[in-house]
């Protein structure tokens, strides 16, 4: 596996996480654990995003950090990898 599909991997990973955290704060929104959990799974989504997009171009079209071109359109799809 290459490193652009590791980092792909984990960034879904950590979205899972994230997803269910946010699911389980829906119900116990006082949950101190779960907080703490939030803030570190978010972050290591956010790293990670970030590290890609650096190396690889965008995930999505809101991340074009481009002015003068629309990279989001001339790189490979995240799923045609």
């Amino acid at each position: 596996m290459n490193e652009q599909n590791k980092l792909l991997k984990m960034i879904q990973n950590y979205s899972f996480w994230v997803t269910e955290i946010v699911l389980y704060l829906d119900t116990h929104p006082g949950c101190r654990q779960a907080m703490k959990h939030y803030r570190k799974y978010t972050k290591l989504y956010n790293d990670a995003v970030c590290q890609y997009e650096e190396k690889f171009g965008p995930l999505t079209m809101y991340n074009n950090r481009s002015d003068d071109c629309w990279k989001w359109a001339n790189e490979p799809w995240p799923w045609e990898l």
